[in-house]
């Protein structure tokens, strides 16, 4: 009987366990060319994802980058652009809303200074003050309630009203005692409509205005001043000239306030009508124009402003009617030097009051009489 050593033991065990022996590694299986392939792929792959990750962050940056740069250079030339169009716009301080109903529709009062007329030392920052006092224009714009018609009232500048704690005066003389919200108030407890706006012009914006739109054809109302009736282009002087008050006028004030309405009726024809809104440049021009000689309030904003003017996109020509508050039997009177004309106060009730339901399409129809642009009076 032949016994084993421990050492050939040992070595036995270990040869049938099959354990590789310690301090050894295990051999790792060779890779077949399919699996080295597969391998060298997905290295590749993991490559050129961390390429184009790189290549989307650098994209996104420059992106930002030129984006960042437009938008700023837009908001740049926006604020350019802004300052040069309303640029030359004033304000004066808040005046509406102190008498009357607030009616159905919107309500604006525009007041216009006499162009023939030129204040000495005239500061373009508060001109709008001598614009007041020197009123030679006055509008009520009434936009209907349903946005799809407007009425402009005129009131003679020379008329006489109630101006409040003072008597008896014309709308120049609420502006030399009371400035703006005097002006306001006095239209407020005339007509009782509370207004929804003020505006102050000087009319050297119709010479502006009727320039850019090369011309317009105004149809002159009456034969007077050596200018028959009939249609007739006007460049902006001419335009200006148009509307003066002057010594051949035998109605006085209510001709120029006729002739006040066929300009504004003729502007409003070739940039509405005529298409002229349509063009950028020429709306630039027009806003331009008209901004250089207009003061508002301080609470009509500039959103308000564009919320307005959008309101108004449906408005023509053929949906806008021109009409004169009723005068007295015999309107036209002098005192001290100065000419005036009366109103009718009863016949101008029934007016305010139309005015103020937003009714005055019904008002019209049982007024045959009434004095509207173009029809008989």
């Amino acid at each position: 009987m032949t016994l084993d050593t421990p050492g050939e033991a040992a070595h036995v065990g270990e040869d049938e366990s099959g354990a590789p022996p310690p301090g050894t590694q295990a051999e790792t299986p060779e890779e077949t060319p399919e699996e080295a392939e597969a391998r060298r792929r997905r290295q590749h792959e993991r490559r050129e994802e961390r390429k184009r990750k790189v290549h989307r962050r650098r994209r996104r940056r420059r992106i930002a980058i030129v984006s960042g740069v437009m938008l700023a250079t837009l908001l740049v030339l926006g604020v350019v652009w802004f300052w040069w169009t309303f640029g030359g716009l004033q304000r004066f301080p808040d005046s509406v809303g102190q008498a009357g109903t607030d009616g159905p529709g919107t309500t604006i009062l525009l007041v216009g200074s006499d162009p023939a007329v030129t204040a000495p030392g005239r500061s373009h920052e508060t001109g709008w003050r001598e614009d007041l006092v020197r009123s030679d224009l006055v509008m009520l714009l009434h936009l209907t309630r349903d946005h799809r018609g407007m009425y402009v009232v005129s009131i003679p500048s020379d008329g006489v009203v109630q101006i409040p704690g003072l008597g008896p005066g014309t709308l120049s003389d609420a502006a030399t005692a009371g400035g703006p919200r005097l002006v306001a108030r006095t239209v407020e407890e005339l007509t009782g409509e509370r207004l929804d706006r003020f505006a102050v012009m000087d009319l050297n914006a119709f010479r502006e205005i009727t320039d850019v739109l090369d011309g317009v054809v105004v149809d002159v109302p009456r034969s007077m001043c050596d200018l028959p009736a009939g249609s007739r282009r006007f460049d902006g002087q001419a335009a200006l000239e148009y509307i003066t008050l002057a010594p051949c006028m035998p109605r006085k004030d209510l001709d120029r306030v006729e002739r006040q309405q066929s300009l504004v009726k003729a502007m409003m024809r070739g940039a509405v009508d005529g298409g002229k809104l349509t063009h950028p440049f020429a709306v630039n021009k027009m806003l331009r124009a008209t901004a250089g000689h207009l003061a508002l309030e301080h609470g009509f904003s500039f959103p308000s402003m564009l919320g307005l003017v959008w309101s108004m996109r449906h408005l023509r020509t053929s949906n806008t009617t021109f009409l004169t508050a009723p005068v007295a039997a015999k309107p036209l009177a002098t005192q001290g030097g100065a000419d005036y004309v009366l109103l009718d106060e009863q016949r101008d009730e029934e007016l305010w009051s139309a005015l103020r339901e937003d009714r005055l399409a019904d008002y019209l129809a049982l007024h045959s009489d009434a004095a509207v642009l173009g029809g008989s009076s």
